[in-house]
């Protein structure tokens, strides 16, 4: 598998970090040892104590959770280029794309990092004191549209798409709810609620788009070294100005995954490696490619081979 067919690296996005996570990453290598400094000098807290022995109600903290599993991402594939893995292609799920935009050369590690950080802060500061919610819903994209359109108690729609039978929906406390109540009467769904506090990926998080924009502009971006494929479009980018304009519109567009995965295969793409902490995108390879196990890989152990 890492040599033969042309492979994309997927990184995996908030709702999978768990303490302990990366214990094994930073025991075994120097570069992933180096990862964690990174995070911890920009995030201002120790990155390495959090994820071995944080605090269980930090998970859900978004200046917790993402920069945590953005370590993760990318000491999952320091660890799958030493083990001798070679990619033609990328993209993230969600807070994933961060990790990509690193791993292709976009903007360097620590500036994924601060880019990460800024946004965050920007995005939480236009949210109201509002309870807020995400569900992983195991309904096509059809009916969960459906449902979201008349619900009038709360705000809600769908977020992520994460294959032709399920999706991740978005919204406040009250919208989530009604959702989940019809979604078990009427349908008999079966949901899985995501470990983050903030709606990504909803229409409440559209006011923080010009002052996302305002905070991507102060980085520089190059052109990725290899065919980058981002959540709002499912698309191959192609400037940089497409990639600044991707990321200021983030935190309120729906995540295209399954567009993004019809998008690599229709672009040669075979084989899929998963970097993150729980194994969900190659679940969601199988179910919307309907590729076989052996052309997708979750790296559990990592191994270094030199």
């Amino acid at each position: 598998m890492k040599n033969k067919l042309k492979t994309a690296c997927l990184f995996g996005g908030q709702g999978s970090q768990y303490i302990g996570m990366g214990k094994d990453y930073y025991d075994l290598d120097e570069d992933c040892r180096k990862i964690f400094e990174i995070a911890s000098e920009v995030m201002k807290y120790d990155m390495a104590e959090f994820c071995f022995y944080g605090e269980e109600e930090k998970l859900s903290q978004t200046l917790y959770s993402l920069p945590s599993m953005l370590t993760i991402d990318l000491c999952a594939y320091t660890v799958a280029l030493k083990q001798g893995y070679t990619f033609h292609a990328m993209a993230g799920f969600s807070l994933g794309e961060y990790a990509a935009l690193a791993a292709s050369k976009v903007v360097s590690m620590p500036t994924a990092f601060e880019l990460l950080k800024n946004l965050l802060i920007v995005a939480n500061s236009v949210l109201n004191d509002d309870l807020y919610s995400m569900t992983v819903v195991n309904l096509s994209p059809e009916i969960c549209e459906n449902i979201c359109s008349n619900i009038k108690n709360g705000r809600v729609r769908v977020a992520n798409y994460n294959s032709k039978e399920q999706v991740t929906i978005a919204g406040n406390i009250d919208g989530v709810n009604a959702f989940e109540r019809i979604a078990a009467v009427e349908y008999g769904a079966k949901m899985i609620p995501v470990n983050v506090n903030r709606p990504f990926h909803s229409e409440l998080f559209k006011p923080v788009t010009e002052l996302a924009y305002k905070e991507v502009e102060h980085f520089s971006y190059t052109m990725p070294q290899l065919p980058l494929y981002m959540n709002v479009t499912g698309e191959k980018v192609c400037s940089v100005e497409e990639i600044k304009s991707n990321i200021a519109r983030h935190f309120f567009l729906p995540v295209l995954w399954t567009k993004t995965l019809h998008n690599l295969n229709s672009d040669g793409i075979e084989n899929y490696v998963e970097c993150g902490s729980k194994g969900a995108l190659c679940r969601m390879v199988k179910d919307t490619l309907g590729v076989n196990k052996e052309n997708t890989m979750f790296l559990r152990t990592p191994v270094i081979t030199h």
